[in-house]
C-alpha cells in the first residue's frame, strides 16, 4: 500500500560553498592555524576587488545569518541588474607561458591551477600578499570526502559498499562493484589528479599541494579561481541568479545578473546543476555528486541516479511548498519492480551499517576528525531518505520498460542524446546481457 507524504527530516541546511565555510565546515580546531575575522577577510577582499577594477553591486553585503555565510541584497533588485564582473587578471589561472614550457604539453589546464593557487597558499602574511590569497589560506582543510582522513574514506567506502570487484578500463570509474551507491569515485579521485596532472608521490603528499587541488575541486569554475564570484550560495529551488557569459567565451570578466526579482535582504542564490551554463550536469549531476565535489548536503529539491538499479527521481517540496515540510518523489524514469527491489536491498544494508557503527565515536579512529564523522553521517540520512521516499512512493508507477533501454536509460529529461556524458560514464548494473 502505498505510504503517505513523507515530512522530511533532513539533518542538512543549504550550507553551500558559503562565504568562508570556517564557520560552518571547519573540520576541527587544528585547521585553524590561520584564524582570522571572517568579516574583515571579505571586506578587504571585496575593497581590494573594487580597487583593482571589478564591479560588485553597492546593494550587496556578505552577512551571516546564523548558519553560514552568504551574499544578500540591502535594496530591491530588478531583473538584469548586474551583481559583480570579476576582470581576468584578478582570477587565479592557468599561467600560459608556464604550460608552455611544460615538458609534458598534454597537462590539463586545471593542473597548472592548482599550482598558481599552492603558490598562493605559500605566500608568507608579509603585508605583501593579495587578500584573495589570504581568503584561500582561510578555508577549511580536507573539507571533501576525496580529501578526508584515510579512516574516514575507509568508513565512507564501507558504506556505499565499493569493494573494488570490478575493474574495467573502459570506465572512467574502476573498480567499483556493480551496486556501490553514490557519489561514485571518491578513492579514485585523488589518482586521477595525479595521473592527469603528472604529480610525483612526494607532490601528491603536499598538504599545501593537497589542499589547492581540493580547491580547485571545490571552488573552481572550470580552471578559473574567480574571487567573490564563489560565494554565492547554491539553492534550485531559490535560484535567482544568472551567469552573464557563455562556455564559449575567452574569460576577460566573469559575472552574474539578476534573473528574478529580488526583495530587501533576500539572498542571493546560484544554482551548481541547473544554471544557465550548467549543460549535461541538469542529466545526471544531483544531491550526491554536489556532496562529493562541494563538501554539502544540497537542500530540497534533491535529485538522484542509482545506476546499478536504473532508477533516478527528484525530491521535491509538495506543490512546491516548502512551508508544507512534505516531499514528494517525482521519477524522471519509470521506477521498476527490480530497479526497486535492488533498492530495498541497500537499504537493508545502510541499516545494518548504521546499527554497526553510529553508537561509536570519531574519537575511536585514529585520524578522523569530528568534521568528516557528522558529514558522513549527514549525507547518509539524506541518502536513506531518498532511497526510503523512493520505494515507498512507487508502487502505483512500476514498469518494465527502463530494463530494456540501452545505457543510455538516464537520458531522458535533460540535454544530451548519447549514452555517456564525458562526466558520467553509465555504470554497469546486475543485469545480463539477454535482460537487455
Amino acid at each position: 500500500m502505498m505510504m503517505t507524504m513523507f515530512r522530511i527530516l533532513l539533518i542538512a541546511v543549504t550550507i553551500l560553498r558559503s562565504d568562508l565555510l570556517l564557520s560552518t565546515c571547519r573540520a576541527d580546531d587544528d585547521h585553524n592555524e590561520n584564524d582570522k575575522d571572517d568579516d574583515s577577510l571579505s571586506t578587504n577582499l571585496i575593497t581590494w576587488l573594487r580597487d583593482n577594477g571589478a564591479y560588485i553591486n553597492d546593494k550587496l553585503v556578505v552577512k551571516y545569518n546564523g548558519v553560514y555565510r552568504g551574499i544578500y541584497a540591502t535594496e530591491d533588485m530588478a531583473v538584469g541588474e548586474q551583481l559583480c564582473s570579476i576582470p581576468s587578471n584578478l582570477m587565479i589561472q592557468p599561467d600560459k607561458k608556464e604550460m608552455m614550457d611544460e615538458e609534458d604539453t598534454t597537462i590539463y589546464p586545471h593542473c597548472n591551477t592548482i599550482n598558481q593557487v599552492m603558490k598562493a597558499l605559500s605566500t608568507n602574511n608579509d603585508g605583501n600578499t593579495n587578500p584573495y590569497s589570504e581568503y584561500l589560506k582561510a578555508q577549511p582543510i580536507g573539507y571533501l570526502p576525496t580529501f578526508w582522513s584515510d579512516s574516514a574514506k575507509e568508513l565512507l567506502i564501507t558504506m556505499l559498499k565499493s569493494t573494488q570487484k570490478e575493474y574495467q578500463t573502459d570506465l572512467v570509474y574502476y573498480g567499483l562493484e556493480y551496486d556501490e551507491l553514490p557519489p561514485h569515485g571518491i578513492q579514485y579521485k585523488l589518482d586521477e589528479i595525479q595521473h592527469e596532472c603528472n604529480v610525483d608521490d612526494n607532490m601528491m603528499d603536499n598538504p599545501i599541494y593537497k589542499q589547492a587541488a581540493m580547491l580547485v575541486t571545490a571552488r573552481g569554475d572550470y580552471e578559473y579561481m574567480i574571487p567573490y564570484y564563489d560565494m554565492f550560495n547554491h539553492n534550485n529551488a531559490k535560484y535567482n541568479i544568472h551567469h552573464d557569459y557563455t562556455l564559449d567565451e575567452t574569460p576577460e570578466k566573469r559575472g552574474f545578473t539578476v534573473s528574478k526579482p529580488i526583495k530587501a535582504g533576500e539572498e542571493l542564490f546560484n544554482a551548481y546543476n541547473r544554471c544557465n551554463i550548467c549543460n549535461d550536469r541538469l542529466d545526471w549531476y544531483g544531491t550526491p555528486e554536489m556532496w562529493l565535489e562541494y563538501g554539502f548536503v544540497e537542500s530540497i529539491p534533491q535529485r538522484w541516479l542509482f545506476d546499478f538499479a536504473r532508477v533516478k527521481f527528484e525530491l521535491e517540496w509538495k506543490d512546491g511548498d516548502e512551508s508544507s515540510g512534505e516531499v514528494v518523489v517525482n521519477f524522471l524514469v519509470p521506477m521498476s519492480s527490480k530497479g526497486k527491489s535492488l533498492l530495498k536491498e541497500e537499504l537493508t544494508r545502510l541499516n545494518t551499517f548504521a546499527d554497526t557503527y553510529r553508537h561509536k565515536s570519531y574519537e575511536e579512529y585514529v585520524d578522523m576528525s569530528r568534521f568528516e564523522w557528522e558529514s558522513l553521517w549527514q549525507y547518509y540520512d539524506a541518502l536513506h531518505n531518498a532511497m526510503t521516499l523512493a520505494t515507498t512512493q512507487s508502487d502505483d508507477s512500476l514498469s518494465d520498460e527502463v530494463w530494456i533501454l540501452g545505457h543510455d536509460w538516464w537520458v531522458q529529461d535533460g540535454t544530451l542524446k548519447e549514452e555517456d556524458s564525458d562526466e558520467h560514464y553509465v555504470l554497469r548494473t546486475k543485469v545480463t546481457n539477454d535482460e537487455l
